[in-house]
Formats: C-alpha cells, sequence, structure tokens
C-alpha cells in the first residue's frame, strides 16, 4: 500500500502544482473485506468537462501504476467541493492533520467511519514526499 500512496501523493503534487490546490485529497475504501482504494478528489480547478477532467487526471496519476499498485487501486472519483462527501471527508482531513500533523512516508492512519460512501478514509494531506522519494 506503502507504494501506491506514494506514488498517488507525487503525481498529485504535480497536478497541485500546474492546476492549483485540491480541496479534497484522500483514499477511500468502501468494502474492509476487499480493501480497494478510490482516489476521491475535489478542487476548484476542476474543468466543466468530467470525462475531460478524468482523463486528464487518470493520465497524471497512472502513468506509473505497476501492476501490483494497480491491483490495490479501484478508481478516480471527482467530486464538488461543496458536495456533502467533499464537507465530510474534509472536515476528516482536517481533524487528521491537528491529531497527527505532517508525518513520515511510512505513517499512514486510515480512518473508520460510519460513512457509507467513506467507511475507510486515508487522508493525503500532508505527506512528506520529495520527487527523489
Amino acid at each position: 500500500m506503502q507504494n501506491l500512496v506514494i506514488k498517488i501523493v507525487k503525481a498529485l503534487l504535480k497536478i497541485e502544482n500546474e492546476k492549483g490546490p485540491f480541496i479534497v485529497k484522500c483514499l477511500v475504501a468502501r468494502n474492509p473485506d476487499d480493501i480497494q482504494w478510490d482516489l476521491v478528489l475535489a478542487a476548484d480547478w476542476f474543468d466543466e468537462d468530467r470525462i475531460q477532467r478524468l482523463n486528464y487526471l487518470s493520465e497524471k496519476v497512472l502513468c506509473d501504476f505497476d501492476s501490483d499498485t494497480i491491483s490495490q487501486f479501484s478508481g478516480i472519483i471527482t467530486i464538488s467541493p461543496n458536495s456533502d462527501l467533499a464537507q465530510f471527508l474534509r472536515k476528516r482531513q482536517d481533524e487528521y492533520n491537528l491529531h497527527f500533523g505532517k508525518r513520515n512516508v511510512g505513517e499512514r492512519h486510515i480512518i473508520q467511519t460510519d460513512n457509507n460512501q467513506a467507511p475507510m478514509v486515508l487522508s493525503l494531506v500532508n505527506f512528506p514526499i520529495t520527487e527523489a522519494a
């Protein structure tokens, strides 16, 4: 899983440098018995054209995935920054950052929630990944 997180965080940092910040950037797993992670993103800069947005993100995020990484990954989900899910995930990110702060690359804390859309959440905010990682 660490490899998945590192590849995604590195890709998201490049995207943020190009386009601007994400309001929400989390990995979400819906089934604890068969964990596959969805990358859930929200940003003010998202293009109105959903297909174009997903094509852009897929090209940038999935380009370095190997077979092990892709086996842990389900898909990319983009949401409106004003949606209920975005507000819920943003709150989880903020709480997580207050509690854990900046962490090491190997550290990850999966948050268990009672939200049906996001029962397991891994915040991708504040991972100290550099280009050399």
